[in-house]
């Protein structure tokens, strides 16, 4: 008898180790878009997906293959902050979970979407989101309450949700200067220094009262002669309009300049970075 619950026992224990391996391992596999699939073998399969960013161990080579092929911000860098955004990169991913609401995952999806984040706050001292240590990724546009709507993004509570197929988009297409990545994670950065008490960026507070001050003053021209850089939709919430701001700073940031020049000033201290100038404007972070 003792025997017989000590084979079930052990079943038990292999079968639970299997599909562990099997939710965490990276495989070769690649779909028609050419993402590498998260390994899930058909008889495995739940949605959503769950990954503990921690347990995922992405190598630098597999990060810098990822990136190069899909991240501009990233192919910009020189080699020595191409290193510092990987170690951040893989400190940010360490501390998130990541759920995916489909039936297959790529790695691609935590990759691309944590380096978004480390895009913003490249520049800053401060760069986890710490209040934020759950990613949702939605496929496409998905149902959001409270009220009832659809959405491609949003924050809420300890959450980040994303769209996948408009956050590729976003940064795709060179001359559309939405990326929903960018949008989420300025409104992330914000709740993070004014809306919690934790691991608050000091810096970061005191230089947003001066884009408070100019942005206001940009927004209020906006609602009534827009020159076409900002949507209807930031212009009715000044906090869409900051994050709106943080799309355009880095998609388009000589448009930015050349209408608002005091706004995207504003932007490169707050943030620490200048897109216009870098190389010759290096991080100092």
């Amino acid at each position: 008898m003792i025997v017989w619950i000590v084979l079930i026992i052990l079943v038990i224990a292999s079968i639970w180790q299997l599909t562990r391996s099997v939710r965490l391992t990276l495989t070769d596999s690649t779909d028609q878009q050419g993402h590498d699939k998260l390994s899930q073998e058909e008889a495995h399969i739940k949605c959503p997906l769950v990954y503990n960013g921690n347990e995922l161990e992405f190598p630098d080579d597999v990060l810098n293959a990822v990136l190069t092929r899909h991240f501009p911000y990233y192919n910009r860098l020189l080699d020595i902050d191409r290193e510092k955004f990987i170690s951040r990169l893989k400190k940010f991913i360490d501390t998130k979970i990541f759920i995916i609401h489909d039936k297959k995952g790529y790695r691609e999806m935590p990759i691309l979407i944590s380096a978004a984040a480390i895009q913003l706050t490249f520049g800053l001292k401060k760069y986890l989101l710490s209040h934020f240590n759950i990613i949702q990724i939605f496929p496409e546009a998905f149902v959001g309450l409270e009220p009832f709507r659809i959405l491609i993004g949003n924050v809420t509570g300890n959450t980040i949700n994303i769209a996948w197929k408009q956050f590729l988009e976003g940064y795709k297409n060179k001359y559309e200067l939405q990326n929903v990545g960018l949008h989420e994670m300025a409104h992330a950065l914000y709740y993070q220094n004014f809306e919690t008490a934790m691991s608050i960026d000091k810096d970061f507070k005191d230089t947003f009262r001066k884009f408070n001050s100019i942005g206001d003053k940009i927004y209020n021209v906006e609602k009534v002669l827009t020159i076409g850089l900002y949507s209807e939709y930031a212009i009715k919430d000044f906090q869409e309009f900051w994050a709106e701001s943080i799309e355009i700073y880095f998609k388009s940031p000589d448009r930015l300049n050349l209408h608002y020049p005091e706004l995207y000033q504003v932007l490169c201290d707050l943030l620490n970075q200048d897109p216009l100038n870098y190389p010759n404007h290096l991080f100092k972070v």
